[in-house]
């Protein structure tokens, strides 16, 4: 059943008449077996209920009112009118009605009719049909002309406190007869009239629920019926008819025109003042709308889905509070109705796209987009260009997601004016640098060209804000990018000529910006690049082979970027090595890249040998210019190094003494510095009066030449480690634990060495004094005894 009606009738059949074929009250025909499936609907809810005290007292038949009723039970929709035949069709008995039905399971039957607009439709039927077939039925265009919106909206007009009572009505008929809500009871003698509180408060209805909601017009005693709206004359009403009955019913006595009090809902006061003051047929149609939009479905926006209907078809500019989910519905919304609907809806927002948030400006230019508002889409762009000038220039609100373009034949010359002029005003409107930015932002999102000579005075306090703030600017999407970054290199190549401070703090803000494109700067601010980059460390060793390797055919160039990395850090040793190895032939590098070696080579407390190598190499190479305290300070230690090699070749007496004169006043941190050698030195040479005087010069050494002396009398075979060893046990010099190492360490060489040696020992102290050779005799006589046992042990040992 799709598309039509099928029929049923009911009545008293004589023998043969019926679909039983029996006589009595039956199902006389039928247009369709399929109809069959409704026949208990028919049965037990929808057939004439002829009072009986009425049939007693054998009141004529014109008195008896007839009925109407509806039902809607699992997918099947039920419509039946009614009325009374009086006798019985094979007796005298009273009680002979007949009930015909219309029976779909498709919704799309009625049209866009309600089920009560049906009443006294042509098509029901008032007598049997000729056999037991009955025809099916088509709605005409006719039906439903009689109960239409307007009809109903004078209708409700023309009652006593009409709105009042329709108003209710809608409200209680929206969840009559669901769980834990009223039934709907209408008491009242004229049926035109309860058809027509009926035909109005369900046009207000969206149409799934009037095609849901049952009713039986008339029953006997309203408890006899199960659905969720019943009527009943005044004298079969009982208690149920009172308005403030506790039976649950939502009563509507039109006899006393009353109602029970009910809660108005939301929606029913809408669709009520709108149907009543406005086309009523255009209200309905915004209601189904409303309905089919799918919005009120969604998180239960009634409101929004309300405004969408009486924006499509009342032309009402919508609530800013709906706007938004209105013209997403443009796009998202079921196809069918966007079709039928959304161009209307488009063109209401487009023609004052001023009025709109920024967020359904976005939201109407991608309908736009989709040419949904053909001839507006432009207006609608600028709008939303002017919203988003104002975020980005008051709140500093932007995105950088780019427009899609519009249709084409949207977008004209003159619109590309106006967006400049909008642009070019707001940038030059003394706005903050963050504000600046976001508009700028704002010009590239929009394809805006704004022209730099319109704004670039304007852009000084911008780049300013982006040199001191390097990392409050995304540069990427700026419009006039360009021009910009060309400003921000000039400023920041400005402020690195004035010195080596401001060199330093460009640097240490931009270092790891600009050091990618070191290439494209210029020198000033190439060299605080560079200079940052070193000294902070991130990346040291890298930057500095990199940049010297990249040089190292080009002596100018090697001896510029030399000078640019170490322009704010002292280059290390190994950066230095690393010079020697790599720098051209003819490189002479700056001077101040030295200052460090310089200052350790000739001041420092404690001189570093390794340095002192290095410097040397570094003059050697002519990379170098020493200064006067560095040539002089180089000097001093050759002569030193000088002085100790010859005494390691042991001179004789005369040239000792000068040599150690020498180097007693030698400067006392290049001895330090050179102290390995020259305590090896001084374990070689005998000159006992000078050595005092280096001692006393140079206190420092003791340590180092107690240790000195302990290892050559372990492991060499000569006898001036034993003179100096002794010497020093009885100068005084070293401390207790030190003699006490000397004197072990002398005994094991006394007693393993050979007479000879402990004779040229005695003559070394004889020639210092007759007092030093007895001493030394005596000392040297208490190891006899080891001595003997030793030679016993050595037999071979040289004597």
């Amino acid at each position: 059943m799709s598309g039509r009606f099928e029929t049923l009738v009911y009545t008293d059949c004589r023998p043969g008449q019926g679909l039983n074929g029996n006589a009595g009250l039956q199902f006389q025909a039928r247009s369709a077996d399929s109809a069959a499936a409704a026949e208990t609907l028919v049965r037990d809810h929808l057939l004439y209920e002829p009072p009986s005290r009425w049939m007693a007292d054998r009141r004529p038949v014109e008195q008896y009112p007839p009925s109407f009723a509806h039902i809607s039970s699992d997918g099947i929709l039920v419509t039946a009118s009614g009325l009374y035949l009086g006798r019985e069709a094979n007796g005298t008995r009273e009680g002979n009605q007949l009930t015909h039905a219309i029976v779909t399971t498709d919704p799309a039957s009625y049209a866009d009719l309600r089920p009560a607009q049906l009443f006294q439709a042509g098509f029901w039927s008032g007598g049997p049909a000729p056999t037991t077939h009955s025809d099916p039925v088509r709605l005409g265009d006719a039906v439903g002309t009689d109960h239409s919106p307007a009809h109903a909206q004078a209708f409700v007009l023309g009652q006593p406190h009409g709105r009042e009572t329709l108003l209710a009505l809608v409200s209680a008929l929206a969840d009559a007869g669901r769980p834990g809500r009223s039934r709907v009871l209408f008491v009242g003698d004229d049926i035109a009239t309860i058809v027509g509180w009926l035909v109005a408060g369900t046009l207000l209805l969206p149409r799934e629920r009037a095609l849901e909601v049952g009713f039986k017009i008339f029953s006997t005693d309203p408890a006899r019926s199960a659905l969720p709206v019943v009527a009943v004359l005044p004298e079969f009403a009982g208690p149920a008819g009172r308005i403030d009955n506790p039976l649950g019913y939502a009563v509507f006595d039109l006899h006393r025109h009353q109602h029970t009090p009910i809660e108005p809902t939301p929606s029913a006061s809408r669709w009520v003042d709108l149907f009543l003051t406005e086309d009523p047929r255009d209200v309905v149609d915004a209601l189904g709308v409303a309905t089919a939009s799918g919005l009120a479905g969604d998180d239960g926006r009634e409101e929004a889905a309300a405004a969408l209907g009486m924006a499509a078809i009342l032309h009402r500019l919508p609530d800013p509070r709906h706007a938004e989910a209105i013209v997403g519905w443009l796009r998202t919304g079921p196809e069918g109705m966007r079709h039928a609907y959304g161009p209307d809806v488009a063109d209401l927002f487009a023609e004052t796209p001023e009025r709109w948030p920024q967020r359904v400006l976005v939201l109407l230019d991608e309908v736009g987009c989709d040419g949904l508002v053909p001839g507006r889409a432009a207006d609608v762009r600028l709008a939303l260009i002017i919203s988003e000038v104002e975020g980005a220039r008051v709140r500093g609100a932007v995105t950088d997601r780019r427009l899609p373009p519009l249709p084409a034949g949207e977008w004209h010359p003159d619109h590309s004016d106006q967006a400049r002029q909008l642009l070019t005003e707001a940038l030059t409107s003394g706005v903050p640098p963050q504000r600046f930015e976001a508009l700028l932002r704002v010009a590239t999102r929009f394809e805006v060209d704004v022209r730099w000579p319109d704004i670039a005075g304007a852009a000084e306090s911008f780049v300013r804000y982006w040199a001191d703030h390097p990392r409050d600017v995304r540069p990427a999407g700026l419009a006039c990018h360009d021009r910009l970054e060309e400003r921000l290199l000039s400023v920041l190549a400005d402020r690195a000529r004035l010195g080596s401070q401001e060199q330093a703090e460009v640097g240490d803000g931009w270092w790891q910006l600009l050091l990618p494109r070191l290439d494209t700067l210029n020198s000033p601010l190439a060299q605080a690049v560079l200079g940052a980059a070193v000294r902070h460390r991130d990346e040291r060793d890298t930057v500095v082979e990199r940049h010297l390797t990249a040089h190292r055919h080009d002596p100018g160039g090697f001896s510029w970027v030399a000078g640019a990395l170490w322009s704010q850090s002292a280059p290390t040793a190994a950066e230095l090595e690393l010079v020697l190895d790599v720098a051209p032939k003819g490189t002479r590098l700056p001077d101040r890249i030295f200052w460090k070696v310089t200052d350790e080579v000739t001041r420092a407390a404690v001189a570093d040998l390794r340095l002192f190598d290095l410097c040397r190499r570094l003059v050697a190479s002519g990379l170098m210019t020493p200064t006067t305290r560095v040539a002089a300070t180089l000097a001093e230690d050759e002569e030193l190094t000088d002085t100790l090699t010859e005494l390691r070749h042991r001179p004789d007496g005369v040239r000792s003494a000068v040599l150690m004169r020498r180097l007693r006043d030698c400067p006392a941190r290049l001895v330090e510095m050179r102290q390995g050698e020259v305590v090896t030195a001084l374990s070689r040479v005998v000159a006992l009066l000078s050595l005092d005087g280096v001692l006393d010069r140079h206190p420092t050494l003791l340590d180092p030449f107690v240790d000195r002396l302990v290892d050559a009398l372990t492991t060499e075979d000569g006898e001036a480690p034993a003179v100096l060893a002794y010497y020093l046990t009885g100068s005084g010099a070293p401390r207790a634990q030190q003699i006490t190492r000397l004197d072990q360490a002398l005994g094991r060489w006394l007693t393993r060495s050979p007479d000879a040696q402990l004779e040229r020992v005695a003559q070394h102290f004889a020639r210092h004094s007759s007092d030093w050779r007895k001493h030394w005799q005596r000392f040297a006589d208490t190891y006899s005894g080891r001595r003997r046992r030793y030679r016993i042990a050595h037999p071979f040992r040289d004597r």
